[in-house]
């Protein structure tokens, strides 16, 4: 490193840091470096919020299509339920959380011979796939369950 003793400004001669000739101090790669490591940083960052948010998306999902299916349970004469009617109740409040059909199932039991005064269990499960790249886990990352039950009789 050659020191130059004609442009040092008085700064520099008060610190005690020599002067670089020929170089100039503001050329380095710092904003380089910053931009790089806050990419590395904020886009795990951003990715794994998006994966809670579809986590979430997926709770309020099965929750909302146990409820749905239930109601349809409560409103329908037992003779009449179907599975098919239970699952179309379900995936249509599925989604509106943007669950696919293909990522739920609905299944329903009942105590005592499915009489009218007998409770009817509803159980959902919605599979949580990954944001951006669902084909890393096609089966889903995340699986939520979710229960209702209507306890039969008529409340008209």
């Amino acid at each position: 490193m050659q020191l130059c003793s004609d442009n040092t400004s008085s700064a520099q001669q008060l610190s005690g840091e020599p002067a670089r000739c020929g170089e100039d101090a503001e050329a380095g790669n710092a904003m380089i470096e910053f931009v790089v490591l806050g990419l590395m940083l904020m886009i795990p960052t951003v990715y794994f919020l998006l994966a809670v948010f579809q986590v979430q998306s997926a709770a309020l999902a099965a929750n909302a299509a146990s409820q749905q299916a239930v109601q349809l349970v409560a409103s329908t004469p037992r003779n009449q339920i179907t599975s098919q009617g239970l699952t179309g109740a379900a995936q249509l409040a599925a989604a509106d959380f943007k669950v696919a059909p293909e990522n739920m199932s609905v299944s329903m039991s009942c105590d005592g011979g499915c009489s009218d005064q007998s409770p009817i269990r509803v159980d959902v499960t919605v599979q949580a796939t990954l944001p951006v790249i669902p084909w890393i886990a096609p089966g889903g990352f995340a699986e939520l369950h979710s229960s209702a039950t209507s306890w039969g009789g008529k409340y008209r």
